[in-house]
């Protein structure tokens, strides 16, 4: 009897947890935006994150990750997986920051 109460308590929570997703692909989930990581050396931090959220189809914007002094180990990481790096001075012509809209 104890098994089918766990059973049918899985299932409503993968129901529910279905019903959560599903609902979650209606956003509009950052289409316009991008999103920008202060890289650091060594450590993988929001990258792996990201890719994972990206393969899962929950995150559709680009990441930029500022490059202050990444190895070429990294780089060619970043590169694989088709995620952009800027270096500090780069970044903000690539957000469109401080330039003249006349």
């Amino acid at each position: 009897m104890a098994w089918y109460f766990l059973v049918g308590t899985l299932a409503a929570f993968g129901a529910l947890c279905a019903l959560w997703v599903s609902f979650g692909w209606l956003l509009s989930a950052c289409r316009d935006g991008c999103l920008v990581y202060l890289g650091k050396r060594g450590k993988p931090g929001f990258v792996g994150i990201y890719l994972w959220l990206r393969d899962l189809g929950a995150v559709r914007c680009p990441l930029i990750v500022v490059d202050q002094g990444l190895t070429e180990t990294e780089r060619e990481y970043l590169d694989k997986h088709g995620i952009e790096r800027y270096s500090l001075a780069e970044l903000p012509e690539r957000l469109g920051i401080g330039a003249n809209t006349n």
